[in-house]
């Protein structure tokens, strides 16, 4: 068990001592739950604990998005640990879920959007590196081919480690991107960024129909993602 920062409340959600680099993130996505000490030079933490389905959705979302792997969970929830487990997250368990959950990838999403390729691969472009706090954040590569097609590589590390993004029309004002990853990847960071990806998508108002599709082309709502 790891050694918890003294002003977490009680409880099993709780943030790591000394790691925490005031990145904000998981306070974005929690901001009923974490907070940063006046003391402590903005270290984050728990100031209350989940206690609602939506809170406790809230405080793993957070944990999902520590760029340091700062936020743990120390309880024996199977259905929470399931929820870890398959986004990737076991490692930041304090205890092994009774189940062997497996990770899901969501690679592939289609939806409806009121605007052109060219608009929609601006939109994609433009958010996908807002509210990064990664120095190496960039988009390269990018091609497109009239109103067919664009590509391009989303990278927030040094070197080929980044994930590929392909657009392509399939129907009338409905279009399929699908996320690869560089030959140093990991396929865990198909998972976080589809899940960025989605919000970005969620969130805009000329976009409808999400339908995202993991590896094993099982499919999801964009709100089954949120």
């Amino acid at each position: 068990m790891s050694n918890r920062f003294y002003e977490n409340s009680q409880g099993d959600f709780y943030v790591v001592s000394g790691v925490c680099t005031s990145c904000g993130a998981p306070q974005a996505e929690a901001p009923d739950l974490i907070d940063h000490s006046k003391i402590e030079d903005g270290h984050c933490y728990f100031k209350k604990q989940p206690e609602t389905d939506e809170e406790i959705e809230r405080a793993i979302n957070a944990i999902a998005v520590s760029c340091i792997s700062g936020l743990r969970y120390g309880g024996t929830n199977e259905n929470i640990l399931k929820r870890l487990y398959e986004i990737g997250e076991g490692e930041q368990c304090d205890h092994k879920p009774l189940g062997n959950y497996k990770t899901i990838i969501w690679d592939k999403v289609t939806f409806r959007y009121k605007g052109s390729i060219k608009e929609l691969s601006e939109l994609v472009t433009t958010k996908i590196v807002q509210g990064e706090t990664h120095l190496n954040k960039q988009i390269i590569n990018f091609k497109s081919q009239n109103e067919n097609y664009f590509e391009f590589i989303y990278r927030w590390t040094t070197g080929p480690t980044g994930n590929i993004f392909k657009c392509y029309p399939i129907a009338d004002n409905k279009f399929c991107i699908e996320i690869d990853i560089e030959e140093r990847g990991h396929e865990i960071s198909i998972r976080g960024n589809s899940m960025k990806f989605n919000s970005i998508l969620c969130s805009d108002k000329n976009i409808s129909e999400i339908c995202w599709f993991d590896k094993e082309k099982n499919t999801y709502s964009g709100a089954e993602l949120r």
